[in-house]
């Protein structure tokens, strides 16, 4: 189903509470991407859905989702060691995917200092 601008808009405000400048939404349509990062300290679970659902819904309208998976800041932190953090960050991926998100899914180490 092809979605019109009042629709995409319809569903980028559905469920919030705020939205700070409306008028720019038109123009992030056009060129759009969103970004959302989780610091990966315990399992994902029921409570991340709402904004994985949010970020399903900016999907749907056409915007490139963004996730970082944060998990420099988890070691930094003191969460876990690099092994916990590894196998959350990969549990994490998997919901998401699981439930649809088709993000670009970026490691925080992919970019930021090393820990050596």
């Amino acid at each position: 189903m092809v979605m019109n601008i009042e629709e995409k808009i319809e569903l980028i405000k559905r469920n919030t509470t705020e939205i700070v400048n409306e008028n720019k939404i038109k123009d992030f349509l056009k060129k759009g991407v969103v970004y959302c990062g989780y610091e990966c300290s315990g399992e994902i679970h029921l409570g991340h859905l709402v904004t994985i659902i949010k970020l399903l819904d900016l999907q749907k309208a056409g915007i490139k989702v963004k996730v970082l998976l944060a998990d420099w800041h988890t070691w930094l932190n003191q969460k876990g060691d690099w092994d916990f953090v590894n196998k959350q960050l990969k549990q994490w991926e998997k919901g998401m995917k699981a439930v649809g998100l088709k993000a670009d899914f970026v490691k925080g180490t992919s970019y930021q200092q090393k820990p050596d």
